[in-house]
């Protein structure tokens, strides 16, 4: 019974967290707002998580885990470069409509000043890119692109897409599309240089996949 019910106050002070962050943004975090919203006393943020840094690190990566999760189930039905690219697209509308990139933009926003919150949102950035990368990988092995785009540049793309999708599709509330519509038209360009004849295709590997090679970039493993 003990354990349960301290379960399930974490999961209250975690829930108060992402309320705050969504209602007024992460500089009104504090211990006082906190238990305040999770209707406990201020000392069990200390006793259950240590720190009030603590508590919102905890906050955003079960909030972050359990979009993950949904991006997990999503591409693990893509097929193609297309479909991983749609579901992305898909999935980060359901984080714009559920308040997950709004707690993402505060997070950004906030690293700039708090080296705790930038380690954690590095954290948090590479594990969507290391779901996003091997989706793509996946789709690329055995297609008529692999070899000739870089997955690592395409994730690095739609990383980019996310990021704008974060931070400024408040303002531009055409963003999210926008953002994609370059590496949609990059798939339908891939899609036409498919049905060209062979020889044509091994010219153009020949001069292009080595650049792309070259140019991809190196993000080493956490």
């Amino acid at each position: 019974m003990a354990r349960e019910a301290a379960a399930l106050t974490q999961r209250r002070l975690r829930a108060a967290v992402v309320t705050i962050v969504g209602r007024r943004g992460l500089a009104s975090v504090t211990a006082r707002s906190v238990a305040a919203e999770a209707g406990v006393n201020q000392a069990l943020i200390f006793y259950h998580f240590g720190t009030l840094g603590d508590l919102v690190a905890a906050a955003y990566r079960e909030s972050v885990d359990e979009a993950l999760e949904r991006y997990r189930e999503a591409l693990a039905s893509a097929h193609g470069l297309g479909e991983v690219l749609d579901a992305v697209k898909a999935e980060l509308g359901t984080d714009r409509a559920d308040g997950g990139a709004a707690l993402m933009a505060q997070l950004l926003a906030a690293a700039g000043q708090d080296e705790a919150l930038a380690k954690l949102a590095r954290e948090l950035l590479g594990e969507w890119r290391t779901v996003v990368g091997e989706a793509l990988e996946r789709a690329m092995v055995d297609s008529p692109v692999e070899g000739l785009v870089s997955p690592a540049s395409v994730v690095e793309a739609a990383l980019s897409g996310m990021l704008g999708t974060v931070l400024v599709d408040g303002a531009e509330p055409g963003a999210l599309s926008g953002s994609f519509a370059t590496l949609r038209e990059l798939d339908r360009t891939l899609a036409r240089f498919s049905r060209l004849p062979s020889p044509v295709r091994r010219a153009v590997r020949s001069g292009i996949a080595p650049k792309f090679a070259s140019d991809a970039p190196n993000h080493p493993s956490r």
